[in-house]
């Protein structure tokens, strides 16, 4: 069928959007593109924002650089680079009028940010589409549906002035993608000769024009492109590809039986299609996600879900990343196949549980079939399928308000007084009222950027309308209002945190260096934590090696990582945010274990200044010595039904210990064993410590080596020395 083989192509596949080539001829260069951008918004000032940045919209669709290439099954955009995308420009412009006439909060978020309290910042990255909705009506199918709400309300008296610069903006973003799709199909037609592939390009466009797809190459190149036109043109992150064995098997039963295309094809189809996304190589990956539950209470596993499966399996690839939604009724068949390309280094895997998450969104509120419906997006979020969307601006260091507490809500390197005054160390008389204080200055934390994150959201829909997402969403198009602002059903602000076990960790080192060994005073403490640890290495030596640390399935320690976490769902969940919707708290740290470490000085527990701290619902690195049992006996002590934003726990174990069947029982177990304490994500990475060391020293023999870094996956030779060196920490003490 095709004229190229996928290992003649494998080559232009991987460099498409790593090194690009466009024909001059196809369209403007991104820096020209840019340039008039700026010239023609300057021109529609005074316009509302949707219209304006439909207008924008257009021009690039019109204008940007196109190809359609013998090597791909894929049509390929100019404006490839996610990071330097046209519309950056305009939304930095409105982004930039926020800050300075209206955010009220402007100096207290620089506070928060500067000093490492938190992270504090405006999210347009979580967004995902009616996926269901999509693939039904297609583009076409979108802008009719669009057009009668539309008219709906205009016959009802009800369209005013903010409706219609919402109408108006999907009615030209849509009309442009249309247009967009018949600049492809022309310069298809340009380049078909006999190549069978471009004619099948052509003839999936010409569909596309017209209507919904109809068949699995059509629907693929759908998803592809709605992606790039949401994420890559309308600065919309689209995070997820949807539940893809689900979606697109009725297509694929169809092609197989009316003879249109061979499992080989189809095979192929996905091979281009996953590799899409290994050459965009967006660092946090890009997700899917495998599963779930029909409402017979059959599991969505089939055919096809081992099909694509197998076929991520021999690319090798860091990203996609896949997430498996996993419930009692999953084939042992499809588990332990994901299982042993784990233990064999294609880690960019997480399992999911459901009955966990219908646990933690029934009790927010959601509906039981919105629960069992509920999309996975981002790294490991979940929400109601064409209902929600969730916001993550916040995330919260854990670990600093110990080291506010030594220092009176004063944080000792920007000076900046970020927390309450809870009082001088030498007046702190007890753990108890260490622990308190501990609390207070979380507490006021949490505070500060639920204020600053209500100011901000009020704006979302000013500075970054959401043309393309809110046309895929029926309860924005009947309410004329911005899906990702207030239009959803369900409009989630999201506060994630980093940190927590190394704050649990510092807690017990106070606990015991201090208050019951007598070893040292605070103020004392105080001192050595000032100097970085600088003179007093075997005191350090003694607070790391400390057996009171988190993971490690000891009940006392456990019990403060339960009172900190209830307290911090308490201050979060349901709170009312400003677009109609509430927050709801999150044990996801993303790569902010890293960077808010670097804004965080030495801690108790030996931890010097600048060092990461613990990411997600894990221990601190390398402080886990007890074995995987003890370290879910830890997590699980927590309830993760109050944090429905979710809950993953990352897990390190010895190649050694998953050989063979037995190893894989040993996986399975753990896993079935983690689900049923209600845990909710769960991911792994195998690693013999010897092979790390050696990679660190001779990378070029691992140019395949994957590391799980949080929600995602890397390879090891592309993270930084120390964060190599974090990863041979741990895989040394699980070491045979």
């Amino acid at each position: 069928m095709a004229t190229s083989t996928f290992k003649q192509d494998y080559p232009y596949l991987l460099n498409k959007f790593r090194s690009p080539v466009f024909g001059p001829d196809t369209g403007m260069d991104n820096k020209t593109l840019k340039t008039n951008i700026i010239v023609l918004a300057q021109k529609l000032e005074g316009l509302p924002h949707p219209v304006i940045k439909a207008k924008v919209f257009e021009y690039v669709t019109r204008n940007v650089q196109i190809d359609v290439n013998p090597h791909d099954w894929f049509v390929g955009f100019g404006c490839w680079n996610r990071y330097e995308r046209p519309l950056d420009s305009l939304i930095a412009k409105w982004n930039n009028e926020v800050d300075i006439k209206y955010l009220s909060t402007r100096n207290l978020i620089n506070e928060q940010n500067t000093s490492g309290a938190a992270v504090v910042w405006k999210d347009f990255d979580h967004s995902v589409p009616d996926w269901d909705a999509i693939f039904s009506l297609g583009f076409p199918g979108l802008r009719e549906r669009a057009r009668r709400y539309r008219q709906e309300r205009e016959a009802k008296g009800l369209m005013n002035a903010e409706a219609q610069a919402y109408f108006d903006g999907i009615e030209i973003t849509y009309s442009a993608i249309i247009e967009m799709l018949e600049r492809f199909h022309s310069q298809a037609l340009k380049n078909v000769t006999n190549n069978k592939r471009i004619i099948a390009v052509t003839e999936c466009l010409n569909t596309l024009i017209h209507g919904a797809p109809t068949n699995t190459f059509e629907v693929l190149q759908l998803v592809y492109l709605f992606f790039m036109f949401s994420e890559h043109i309308d600065r919309f992150q689209v995070r997820s590809l949807n539940n893809l064995d689900r979606t697109v098997y009725p297509y694929f039963l169809k092609d197989l039986q009316e003879e249109r295309y061979t499992r080989e094809q189809i095979r192929e189809f996905f091979s281009y299609f996953l590799m899409q996304w290994a050459s965009i190589d967006n660092y946090w990956g890009h997700p899917f996600y495998f599963g779930g539950t029909k409402k017979n209470g059959e599991s969505e596993i089939n055919e096809l879900s081992y099909l694509i499966l197998d076929v991520f399996d021999k690319l090798n690839i860091c990203t996609p990343k896949l997430q498996l939604k996993i419930s009692p009724n999953t084939p042992v068949e499809f588990i332990n196949k994901a299982l042993d390309m784990i233990r064999r280094g294609n880690s960019s895997i997480v399992f999911i549980s459901e009955p966990s998450i219908k646990r933690a969104m029934m009790g927010i509120g959601v509906s039981e079939e919105e629960a069992r419906t509920c999309d996975i997006s981002g790294c490991y979020e979940f929400i109601p399928r064409g209902r929600g969307n969730t916001t993550i601006p916040v995330y919260i260091n854990m670990l600093k308000p110990v080291e506010l507490v030594f220092n009176n809500g004063i944080d000792p390197y920007s000076g900046i007084s970020c927390g309450g005054k809870t009082g001088e160390i030498a007046h702190i008389n007890t753990f108890d009222d260490f622990f308190a204080a501990y609390l207070q200055q979380l507490g006021n934390t949490i505070e500060n950027v639920i204020c600053c994150t209500n100011d901000i959201e009020k704006y979302l829909s000013f500075i970054n309308p959401a043309q393309v997402f809110s046309a895929t969403i029926s309860n924005s198009l009947e309410n004329a209002r911005d899906a990702f602002h207030n239009g959803s059903v369900y409009n989630f602000s999201s506060i994630l945190q980093a940190g927590l076990a190394t704050a649990v960790d510092a807690l017990m080192v106070v606990r015991e260096l201090v208050f019951e060994k007598k070893a040292m005073s605070l103020p004392e403490l105080k001192k050595v934590l000032d100097l970085n640890w600088k003179g007093y290495e075997k005191l350090r030596l003694k607070a790391l090696h400390c057996k009171a640390k988190y993971g490690n399935g000891i009940d006392c320690v456990d019990a403060y990582a339960e009172k900190i976490a209830n307290y911090v769902a308490s201050k979060i969940n349901m709170r009312p945010n400003t677009r109609n919707g509430f927050y709801i708290a999150s044990m996801h740290s993303a790569r902010t274990f890293i960077t808010l470490g670097e804004k965080t000085g030495a801690t108790p527990d030996g931890r010097l200044a600048g060092e990461e701290m613990s990411k997600n619902t894990s221990p601190t690195m390398g402080m886990d010595v007890n074995g995987v049992t003890a370290l879910v006996k830890s997590v699980t002590r927590i309830d993760s039904a109050k944090f429905p934003g979710d809950f993953p726990l990352d897990v390190m174990m010895h190649p050694a210990t998953v050989q063979g069947d037995e190893g894989l029982a040993a996986m399975r177990t753990l896993l079935k064993v983690y689900m049923e304490k209600h845990g909710i994500a769960i991911h792994f990475n195998i690693f013999d410590a010897k092979i790390l060391i050696d990679a660190q020293k001779h990378p070029e023999k691992y140019e395949g080596l994957q590391v799980r870094v949080c929600g995602w996956n890397v390879r090891f030779n592309d993270i930084a020395k120390k964060e190599q060196d974090t990863y041979i920490k741990r895989a040394l003490n699980i070491s045979e």
